[in-house]
């Protein structure tokens, strides 16, 4: 045993003892009632999370320990870590892994005062090609509108072996907000029961997500790399502001950083100098280059208000049109730089794990019928068949970062841009504007949140097809059903499927068939 190793192992020991002899003098009232979590695995480290719940507003010790098997008769690493009041009884440690456990399958345990946490498994990532990596994403988990029986189906799909969640982790609105009418007679009810602005308010919202037992089951089977999207915040975010913040809720950066320390506090995420720039790379062998994306709060100018374009119920299209060709930030030119540097030709599959749709989605000319839309059917027929952006949030509203952004991963050997927020499924090809492939895009379902089904009903089908006519770039979506996306990853193509479960209104429920689709190699898709 070498030097260095002596002393750690000393030190462990002291603290441990001490650390024993205080909790036989005193008894602790305290759990582990968030269970645990991983995340952000590298080749050889891992982000291990759990929560103390303590009456005591005093510094916990914590030991945690890392084994191949769930006996922990063997331990891999481990170590001593505190948590304090100042992070919400919070504990995230950066645990490095032996490199003769790369890729393989370890469990992990926290304990304070003799109490144990859940065991949690988890795996590095590969440093070697696999001949086959799993990775499944989602996005759009609204607690009130339903349960959470897509996780549960991810945490018990075998093939999975990492989990990205592409943002809207938790919603910001009060118990009377958004997708909440059902939320009473389902026991789905937030806390606290205002919209969230403080930091208090963050940490109880968190709370009442983490309480979720599917969500916890994911996280203790899976490894997750995340980043945000405007809820976990407040809607349609940008920079310096954001659609649903008004001056009576205070300062926009207050509610920002309150915000982000608490998505820091309970996600298992490295923490890399600067919070707010979440942007990171992930290697899988030489196989796949995962670059995760913010497309959402660092860089990002105000979104074009189409509202402003309207007048007498009248959109004045040309001034829309052309305005929308101005300069306008979306990844901004920091992070688009630091792109430009991740991007390496080594790698079989560029995939990029963000936020927003970016293949264009126009309007189908079936929303000129009185049957769709009533609330804004004014404007849906005007814009429907016009190849006009409706929605401008999207990449749709940033045309021109778009076409940046295409010529810089151009450099990628092959493209995969994953896509959550839109509450739909969706599988594109991607075309820059001189009709140049540059990838696949694949938009994942909402966990729970509400979908074009919920609004159209028994016309969802039809509206469907209606936009994948419109859309020549699309070549399919559905509305009707929530779920996940999951991705069979090899050299030669990806396996894309769209795993779909029958509601999010009761615990019982039905795996749908699932829609799949073969991704070739540097190849758009052909039916």
């Amino acid at each position: 045993m070498n030097r260095r190793l002596f002393i750690r192992s000393l030190l462990f020991f002291l603290s441990s003892l001490s650390f024993k002899l205080i909790a036989s003098n005193k008894k602790v009232n305290l759990s582990f009632d968030y269970g645990v979590a991983s995340g952000d695995p590298t080749n050889h480290q891992v982000i291990l999370w759990t929560k103390i719940s303590t009456e005591e507003r005093v510094e916990k010790a914590v030991i945690w320990e890392v084994s191949p098997d769930t006996t922990f008769n063997k331990i891999i690493t481990s170590g001593f870590a505190k948590a304090k009041p100042i992070d919400d009884f919070t504990v995230k440690v950066d645990a490095k892994i032996p490199l003769e456990y790369n890729a393989k399958k370890i469990y992990y345990r926290f304990k304070s005062h003799d109490i144990h946490s859940d065991i949690g498994i988890t795996a590095t990532l590969p440093i070697q090609n696999p001949e086959k990596y799993n990775i499944a994403f989602c996005s759009c988990s609204n607690y009130p509108a339903g349960y959470f029986n897509a996780y549960k189906e991810m945490a018990n799909d075998k093939e999975v072996d990492l989990v990205l969640h592409l943002g809207d982790y938790l919603y910001e609105y009060s118990r009377k907000g958004y997708a909440s009418s059902d939320a009473k007679k389902m026991g789905r009810v937030v806390n606290p029961s205002n919209e969230i602005v403080s930091l208090d308010d963050y940490r109880q919202r968190y709370a009442t997500y983490r309480s979720d037992k599917d969500l916890q089951q994911l996280h203790k089977s899976k490894p997750m790399i995340v980043v945000w999207d405007d809820h976990e915040i407040t809607n349609d975010t940008w920079k310096t502001g954001a659609q649903n913040h008004n001056r009576g809720e205070g300062s926009f950066e207050d509610r920002k950083n309150n915000a982000v320390k608490a998505y820091y506090e309970w996600m298992p995420i490295r923490e890399n100098g600067a919070k707010d720039k979440i942007w990171r790379k992930f290697s899988i062998g030489k196989l796949i280059n995962l670059v995760m994306l913010d497309t959402r709060l660092y860089g990002r100018d105000k979104q074009l208000e189409i509202s402003s374009y309207i007048k007498d119920q009248i959109l004045d299209k040309e001034n829309f049109k052309k305005d929308l060709l101005k300069p306008r930030a979306l990844l901004g030119n920091e992070q688009l730089n630091w792109v430009s540097k991740k991007i390496d030709i080594e790698f079989k599959w560029s995939i990029f794990g963000q936020q927003l749709l970016i293949g264009p989605k126009y309007l189908p000319r079936i929303f000129k019928s009185d049957k769709l839309d009533s609330s804004r059917s004014y404007l849906s027929k005007q814009l429907a068949g016009e190849k006009v952006p409706i929605n401008t949030d999207q990449w749709d509203g940033y045309p021109l970062e778009r076409e940046k952004f295409y010529e810089i991963i151009s450099q990628s050997q092959s493209n995969v841009i994953l896509a959550g927020d839109s509450h739909n499924a969706w599988f594109s090809n991607l075309y820059d504007e001189k009709n140049q492939f540059k990838g696949i895009e694949v938009g994942a379902p909402a966990i729970s949140s509400p979908s074009l089904g919920d609004s159209l009903g028994e016309l969802t089908e039809v509206v469907e097809k209606a936009f994948v006519d419109e859309n020549k770039d699309l070549m399919w979506m559905n509305g009707r059903h929530k779920g996940y996306v999951s991705m069979d990853i090899t050299e030669e193509y990806i396996d894309v499927s769209f795993k779909f479960i029958s509601t999010v209104k009761s615990q019982q429920y039905d795996l749908l068939e699932p829609y799949q689709f073969r991704v070739e190699h540097n190849k758009p898709y052909s039916t």
